[in-house]
C-alpha cells in the first residue's frame, strides 16, 4: 500500500500520520476535522470513542492531548483500519488506544461504557449513520455522556437524529462547518 503522511499542528499538538489512496482526506487534516479539534470538549478522564476514525487524526489527537483516556478507534473500513492500527503504534499509544473494524459502535467490547463520542462522521452513508450512532450511543453513553462531532451544512439532521434523548447545541461555525454538542439526558 503506498503510504502519504499528513502532518499538522493542531492546538499544539503536533501530528503526522501515515494515510493513503481509498481513506477519506488522504493528503491532509480536513477543515471539518480540524475544526471539531480546534473546539474539543475533551472529557477528563474515562473511555471515549472515535466513530468512523479514519487513518486516526481525531482518536490520535485526543489521546495525546489527555494521557488518562481510554480510546477506542471505530471504523467500518478495513483499510482505514489498517492505517489507524499504524498510526497507534507509530506513537505508541497501543496501551490505551484499540482500532476495531466496527459498524458505527457494534464491535465495541461487551460492557464497556463510553463517557464521550467524537465523530467526522462519514455523511457519505447518509442520514442513516446519523441514526444509528443516535441509537446505539443511547446505549453505551454514560448518563450525562457527550457527543461531539462535525458536520457540513447537516445541522438539521444531527438535530433531527439525536433531538429526542440528547440536548443538542451548536458550539462552533466555520465556513460551513457546524461543531455539535449532544448530551445525553
Amino acid at each position: 500500500m503506498d503510504t502519504i503522511t499528513v502532518s499538522d499542528v493542531v492546538d499544539g499538538i503536533p501530528l503526522s500520520l501515515v494515510s493513503s489512496h481509498g481513506v477519506f482526506s488522504k493528503k491532509r487534516l480536513d477543515l471539518g476535522t480540524k475544526t471539531l479539534l480546534q473546539n474539543l470538549i475533551l472529557v477528563n478522564e474515562g473511555t471515549v470513542a472515535d466513530v468512523g476514525c479514519g487513518y486516526g487524526p481525531i482518536g490520535i489527537f485526543v489521546a495525546l492531548k489527555n494521557p488518562k483516556l481510554r480510546v477506542y478507534m471505530l471504523d467500518a473500513d478495513e483499510r482505514a483500519v489498517h492505517l489507524a492500527k499504524e498510526n497507534v503504534r507509530r506513537y505508541g499509544l497501543e496501551d490505551r488506544v484499540t482500532v476495531l473494524r466496527s459498524d458505527v459502535l457494534s464491535a465495541l467490547p461487551e460492557g464497556v461504557e463510553l463517557d464521550a463520542i467524537y465523530s467526522n462522521p462519514p455523511l457519505n452513508r447518509g442520514f442513516d449513520f446519523l441514526e444509528k450512532l443516535a441509537e446505539q450511543a443511547r446505549d453505551r453513553l454514560r448518563p450525562g455522556g457527550l457527543i461531539e462531532l462535525v458536520v457540513y451544512k447537516g445541522e438539521a439532521n444531527v438535530l433531527k437524529a439525536f433531538g429526542s434523548d440528547f440536548k443538542v447545541e451548536v458550539v462552533k461555525r466555520s465556513k460551513g462547518y457546524s461543531v455539535i454538542k449532544a448530551v445525553k439526558g
